[in-house]
Parts: structure tokens; C-alpha cells; sequence
């Protein structure tokens, strides 16, 4: 079995929203099988 992992780096532009709405742009285009997550849900970036 092969596995893809995928990731982008955030820069200093990027928020806490913007990540997790990446995040879940991602989670519904690849509909991972394990994935127990809609996404977007973790803690927002300290400020």
C-alpha cells in the first residue's frame, strides 16, 4: 500500500482561518479513508 502526503507551508501572511480552511479544502478533495475530521477544527494560533 502507498501512501501520498501532501503539505504547504504557511507564511508569515497566513492566519489561523485561512489554515484551516485550507485544511479543509484538502480533507474534502482527498476524502482520506482514516480521517475522522471535517477539518478546521484545531486551536487557533497564538497571537
Amino acid at each position: 500500500m502507498a501512501y501520498t502526503f501532501e503539505y504547504q507551508v504557511a507564511d508569515g501572511r497566513s492566519t489561523s482561518h485561512t489554515r484551516r480552511e485550507h485544511e479543509k479544502k484538502k480533507i474534502k478533495q482527498h476524502d482520506p479513508v482514516l480521517n475522522k475530521s471535517k477539518g478546521g477544527e484545531g486551536r487557533p494560533a497564538k497571537k
